[in-house]
């Protein structure tokens, strides 16, 4: 299966997946700082690269010796199966995804899909329209820690109430720990109250059954991605810390989706998550004010 990363060679996304499907020669990889996982996913491999700064492209494909960096992104369609958008830092990414909808290939945009609610709508509709697979999500949701706490849910009885955080910029990062939590308690997220501010974000989440959970995103809280969930019966802390084993599973995801022409998970999943954070950032800004999706 031919991959192809457009966009963000020179960040932490695109070097991460292009290692766990290519492999990666080591001492130029060290040497230029790239994250040297070890997992690798089998089946696929990235065969074309595009990225506006033609000297990281280059880089990225001598460091996962991909086969061809192209001078235009619209260069891989018809030459690659799958693409995947894997600039998360420009917050301008998915712009990149309409050409290889329109064209029927599978994509994976990196998240946030959009900071803007309409414009996320406009990409899951356009990819519904030309019949295209598409994903977008936290790495987070393939979790090893989630997914063992969500076999054994069952030892704390019914979720009641839970908080999860992690640092960074509420919607850049604060994805991650909204989406761990997304797993867990399902869809159907009624309203959102954010009670802090910009770099100190408290937000209140009130589900359609009446449960209230709290997402918390602080810039300058030590690097975590953590939940406390109560039931029941008990209560479990779940902390994440197994990236190699986040991103391998997401790929796989995509890799699957590329195979079966078949999203892993429903688009709706991804808009809820993405208004949610969008709403939280406007309940902020209007003081704290209650907003129901």
């Amino acid at each position: 299966m031919r991959i192809g990363i457009v966009g963000g060679a020179g960040v932490w996304h695109a070097r991460s997946f292009s290692e766990m499907f290519n492999g990666y020669d080591e001492e130029t990889a060290s040497k230029h700082g790239f994250p040297q996982y070890k997992a690798r996913i089998k089946g696929a491999r990235v065969t074309h690269v595009w990225d506006p700064d033609c000297e990281q492209a280059e880089l990225l494909a001598r460091v996962c010796r991909i086969q061809r960096v192209a001078s235009d992104m619209e260069e891989l369609i018809g030459e690659v199966d799958g693409v995947i958008i894997a600039d998360d830092t420009t917050m301008n990414h998915q712009k990149r995804a309409a050409p290889f909808l329109e064209a029927g290939i599978p994509t994976m945009v990196d998240k946030p899909l959009s900071p803007n609610i309409e414009e996320a709508v406009a990409l899951v509709e356009l990819a519904r329209e030309h019949e295209t697979p598409m994903m977008s999500c936290s790495a987070l949701r393939y979790a090893k820690e989630v997914a063992e706490f969500i076999e054994n849910r069952d030892e704390i009885g019914g979720i009641l109430t839970g908080n999860t955080v992690c640092r960074g910029d509420l919607m850049y990062y604060g994805i991650h720990a909204l989406e761990q939590l997304y797993v867990v308690v399902g869809p159907g997220i009624e309203a959102v109250q954010n009670v802090g501010e910009t770099g100190r974000d408290i937000v209140l989440i009130t589900l359609k059954d009446r449960r209230r959970f709290v997402l918390t995103v602080y810039k300058d809280v030590s690097y975590l991605f953590q939940m406390n969930l109560y039931g029941t019966k008990g209560w479990r802390e779940v902390r994440v810390e197994d990236s190699n084993h986040f991103y391998s599973k997401m790929l796989e995801a995509f890799v699957r989706m590329v195979k079966t022409n078949e999203t892993p998970f429903p688009t709706e999943e991804t808009i809820e998550i993405i208004k949610t954070l969008v709403l939280a950032r406007k309940s902020a800004d209007e003081k704290g004010r209650i907003i129901h999706l």
